[in-house]
């Protein structure tokens, strides 16, 4: 067989199942992994970082989550705000992360975290470019009278 194309599933579309996940938020409202799948397709499919970051708030608000999920909300929420460009943004969340919990291994690692994004944002900047001046091109054997000493 040259194609195997015609053995992948379909692919489902995302409106269809951010669809999905609307109604079935409306029936089960603390259903937090239906509520992660939501805020990603509104994130990356749709490009809508505030519904993302309404429905990341709403997980990280839930009573009785445990610390390891909330982390991982706030990381997420972190990482979507922040973007490619721009990872200053995401310092207030991890400041969140290490208010909330101080004595975990949580907030150690967004205190690393912290610690590295002045050097990563740093690296990120462009350089300014140094001018070279006009030098001679024939640096080689010079001809000509030669030096009286």
């Amino acid at each position: 067989m040259k194609s195997s194309g015609h053995l992948r599933p379909a692919g489902i579309d995302p409106a269809q199942l951010a669809a999905v996940y609307v109604k079935h938020l409306e029936q089960h409202p603390l259903d937090t992994e239906v509520r992660e799948k939501l805020a990603i397709i509104y994130a990356d499919y749709y490009k809508r970082l505030d519904l993302a970051t309404l429905e990341l708030n709403q997980l990280v608000e839930q009573p009785n989550q445990p610390t390891k999920r909330v982390a991982h909300w706030l990381n997420c929420w972190r990482i979507y705000r922040s973007g490619s460009a721009r990872i200053t943004n995401g310092a207030p969340t991890l400041e969140k992360i290490v208010e909330r919990f101080p004595d975990l291994s949580v907030a150690e690692l967004a205190r690393t975290r912290l610690a590295r994004l002045k050097l990563e944002t740093k690296g990120q900047k462009e350089t300014p470019g140094v001018k070279l001046g006009v030098y001679e091109q024939n640096i080689g054997l010079k001809y000509g009278s030669p030096r009286q000493l």
